[in-house]
């Protein structure tokens, strides 16, 4: 009888000890390093297109980056933009998509998105 309760009381425990673990990422999401990870080699460490990828949209330029809006962002980091740029599809989280859209906009020094996201207007 005394084992068994040694058993039970071990295995709540071990359980309730189990409940009192935050919830959250293992480490914060760094915006730079995903760009880097999966951007800068089309669009440059600092936005402007690679000499290799011409085609690329410069996203240093604040013109075009305030044109486009967080979610036409977001649509173009999944979907990506035919025929030379890759589609990520599931690639990011939602969070991490956000930290990289952010990321993106910081580039060119765009403040956030006041682009309609409907209608996708293309940028000159």
């Amino acid at each position: 009888m005394r084992g068994s309760h040694w058993r039970a009381a071990l295995a709540i425990t071990v359980v309730v000890s189990g409940c009192v673990d935050t919830v959250g990422p293992e480490r914060a999401i760094d915006g730079q390093q995903l760009y880097e990870n999966y951007c800068a080699r089309c669009h440059g460490v600092d936005g402007r297109p690679v000499p290799e990828q011409p085609q690329a949209r410069d996203l240093s330029n604040r013109r075009i980056v305030d044109t486009l809006g967080d979610e036409a962002i977001s649509v173009a980091i999944r979907m990506g933009r035919p025929p030379t740029m890759p589609a990520f599809r599931d690639e990011f989280t939602e969070a991490s998509l956000m930290v990289l859209v952010a990321y993106v906009r910081s580039l060119s020094g765009s403040p956030g998105s006041r682009a309609p996201d409907a209608g996708g207007a293309s940028p000159p």
